[in-house]
């Protein structure tokens, strides 16, 4: 038995050192529910994704009561299918991120297994120690909710992503009553989104879709004789249906290409979200095949890839892997997108074979046009979040530990003095509105790896990263068992470090006598031996290449 402890406990596991892998786990007498479980997202050695180490969550796990989903984007649900068969505990979630975690499961072999419960917005419902209300808010995917949970001891509101929205096209826009009803029953700690905390004073990338949706209307004016392709986030279908709209309406055909569109547009469709205008609108999409036989004033392109992905539709487009599509001279390309922290470098790579290719480009950069609004809140709409639920303590979430400062500051400035900002694995004590922290639990990042969860420090992914940077020898020689020494020169073989016939030549003689040495004195010890060798390999390449190479040693005998 564990003792009960007055007072909330507030853990969070991911979310808090980088963008994405947000969980939090909230704690009443023993009993705990987990608030989101999202991926990051990385492109080192090989790896792609990567998910909060739940070694806490399964330390409690027959006491953790359900798993809460704000939204359907990858940073806040992406985890859940590579870490539920761990955990085996009930979901509770709205509508369309009900109908993602579906598609998800379905590509598992325990899929069936997983207990899904749809709830809906602003219905209160019970789970052990908690009374939990989903709260529809407006962000760039529909079905998002912030999370209102109430509980003997105090009550909780995390905001999940959000934004200010009154025309969101699709989905809700925030119920401001709803919001201020809550602030009045009582807001002990508000978890709130940080994304956008570090924008200037005058920051305008805060918008309705109801705005792009006239920009986009404007560039399908200004080039009526030119094919148009726009890239964007695959889950932000209010946007989609929007371009879709303004294809019908300037007379063109809309082909999607990319596999995470078709599958968002499969996901609304099983929702009461799929209404009439979505559905003729996606009724009129036609195959990137019959889309490549129509006059370039006639078709509009959706495309994956507005962050440089490398495996998405437009990279392999730009890349002339595509054997359907091709762009060129009468092409523009539209990124209705802001460029993720980190995705600089992959993006101007694919802007730049675009240009190279004659295609123009336009960005939020080369246009004053609302070609994209954030998803997220600037500080008028977040200071306007303090003042409906007036909570009487503040806790950031969502961002690196700059962001988290930025916006613990902005809350004491708007006068919220209760304040905390934590690391993932802290233990967070919320007593009667007072923050502090308790202690801390095991957390870290995991990486994904022929479907096994993997720590992102383990010996695997510091060999990986070794051999990106410094290479790999192998060395493999055969031992005379009986006089314990070379039968033959050892064979050397160097990857991914440039040296000359020369030096190869001298490394070879070099490593000979280094390991005629090591025999001498570990041969009776095979361990000892390979351990040996490798120090010596590695002091001779630092020596004559200035590298520390991953090195690997095979000793057979005779």
């Amino acid at each position: 038995m564990h003792e009960k402890k007055e007072g909330l406990t507030i853990v969070p596991i991911g979310g808090l050192e980088q963008i994405g892998a947000n969980s939090m786990m909230i704690g009443c007498d023993n009993e705990w529910i987990i608030l989101d479980l999202g991926i990051a997202f990385y492109d080192k050695y090989g790896i792609e994704i990567l998910v909060p180490d739940i070694s806490f969550p399964l330390e409690v796990r027959n006491n953790i009561k359900g798993i809460l989903v704000t939204h359907a984007h990858e940073d806040h649900i992406g985890a859940i299918q590579h870490l539920w068969n761990k955990l085996r505990i009930p979901i509770y979630v709205t509508e369309f991120p009900a109908a993602v975690l579906r598609q998800k499961f379905s590509e598992c072999s325990w899929g069936n297994n997983v207990e899904i419960h749809v709830v809906r917005n602003n219905d209160s419902f019970r789970i052990g120690e908690f009374e939990i209300e989903y709260v529809p808010l407006a962000h760039s995917i529909v079905g998002s909710s912030g999370v209102y949970i109430k509980t003997h001891y105090g009550n909780i509101f995390c905001s999940g992503d959000w934004k200010i929205d009154d025309t969101p096209m699709i989905g809700d826009s925030i119920n401001i009553k709803r919001m201020e009803k809550i602030g009045k029953t009582g807001v002990d700690c508000l978890l709130c989104d940080s994304t956008n905390i570090m924008n200037c004073e005058n920051d305008t990338s805060e918008g309705s879709e109801k705005d792009v949706k006239a920009a986009i209307k404007k560039i399908f004016k200004d080039n009526k004789d030119r094919r148009i392709t726009i890239t964007l986030f695959a889950s932000n279908l209010a946007r989609m249906e929007a371009i879709m709209s303004v294809a019908l309406e300037t007379g063109r055909k809309v082909a999607v290409i990319g596999r995470s569109m078709h599958k968002m547009l499969d996901a609304i469709s099983k929702t009461s979200y799929y209404s009439s205008d979505l559905k003729r609108a996606v009724n009129g999409v036609i195959s990137e095949e019959e889309a490549a036989d129509m006059p370039p004033h006639k078709v509009a392109f959706l495309c994956t890839g507005s962050q440089g992905e490398l495996r998405s539709a437009l990279y392999k487009i730009a890349k002339k892997e595509n054997r359907v599509t091709k762009l060129g001279k009468n092409d523009v390309v539209v990124f209705s997108s802001k460029v993720i922290p980190g995705n600089e470098l992959g993006i101007r790579e694919l802007q730049n074979m675009l240009v190279k290719s004659g295609v123009e480009i336009i960005t939020t950069e080369l246009t004053t046009a609302k070609i994209h609004v954030s998803g997220h809140p600037n500080k008028s709409a977040v200071s306007n979040m303090y003042k409906w639920l007036q909570p009487r303590s503040f806790m950031p979430i969502h961002g690196d530990p700059c962001m988290l400062r930025t916006h613990e500051k902005f809350a004491k400035a708007c006068g919220i003095d209760e304040t905390i900002v934590a690391e993932s694995g802290d233990v967070i004590s919320l007593i009667d509105g007072k923050l502090s922290k308790i202690g801390s639990k095991k957390v870290g990042l995991c990486c994904i790896e022929s479907g096994n969860v993997i720590p992102l420090s383990s010996p695997i992914v510091k060999e990986r990263a070794a051999m990106s940077t410094s290479g790999h020898v192998s060395v493999s020689f055969l031992l005379n068992s009986s006089s314990d020494t070379l039968n033959s020169s050892p064979d050397v073989v160097i990857s991914g470090i440039y040296i000359t016939n020369e030096i190869q030549e001298y490394l070879q003689t070099l490593i000979y006598q280094a390991i005629t040495n090591d025999i001498a004195s570990y041969s009776s010890n095979a361990d000892l031996l390979i351990d040996a060798v490798k120090r010596s390999v590695k002091r001779l390449l630092l020596k004559c290449c200035d590298k520390k190479p991953l090195v690997s040693v095979h000793v057979h005998r005779c």
